[in-house]
C-alpha cells in the first residue's frame, strides 16, 4: 500500500525511496533483521522521514521555546550556539566531536576487516594467502615533528 502511495508524493523522502537499487531492498533488510533493536528502527525512519525530533522540530512543533543546541550552549556558553538539526548533531556539534569521531573509527575498523577476509588469494600450492595487509609505519627520528604519527600503509 505505502509503495503504491510513493509516486503520490514530491518531496526528498519520496525521491528516495524511489530510487532504484538502492534503499528500499536495503531499508527492508533492515527493519527486518531481528537483531536490530527497534530504537535504531525508529530513529532510521525518523531520519528519512524528516522526524527526527530535535529542536529545530519541536520549536516548528510548538513543543520548544528555541531551537539552539543544549550541547554548544553548555559548551560554551558566552557564545552563540548552533541550531540544532539532524545534520549538525551528526556533523557539526563540537559536544559531539569524541563520540563521533569513534564511530568512523569504528566503521573503518568493520571496512579494513571485511576487505581483509574478503582479500584472499589462491596461490600455486593452493595456500589462500591475504593480498591486503596493513601496517605501521614511524618516520625517522630526524623527521620534521609533525611527521613523527604513526601512519597506515597498505601494501599489496
Amino acid at each position: 500500500m505505502a509503495e503504491l502511495q510513493l509516486p503520490l508524493h514530491k518531496n526528498f523522502t519520496s525521491e528516495f525511496l524511489n530510487r532504484e537499487e538502492n534503499s528500499r531492498d536495503l531499508l527492508g533488510k533492515h527493519w527486518q533483521d531481528k537483531t536490530t533493536s527497534d530504537r535504531s528502527k525508529r530513529r532510521l525512519l525518523q531520519s528519512i522521514g524528516y522526524q527526527f525530533p530535535c529542536a529545530k522540530l519541536l520549536r516548528l512543533w510548538g513543543l520548544r521555546e528555541n531551537d539552539e543546541c543544549r550541547l554548544c550552549k553548555r559548551l560554551h556558553p558566552g557564545v552563540t550556539p548552533w541550531l540544532e538539526s539532524l545534520g549538525h548533531i551528526q556533523a557539526r556539534c563540537p559536544a559531539l566531536r569524541k563520540p563521533r569521531i569513534a564511530v568512523h573509527h569504528g566503521i573503518w575498523r568493520e571496512l579494513l576487516t571485511a576487505i581483509s577476509m574478503n582479500s584472499l588469494e589462491t596461490h600455486d600450492d593452493g595456500e589462500r594467502k591475504g593480498t591486503f595487509r596493513q601496517r605501521s609505519v614511524r618516520p625517522p627520528m630526524d623527521s620534521p615533528p609533525n611527521s613523527r604519527t604513526s601512519r597506515s600503509v597498505f601494501q599489496d
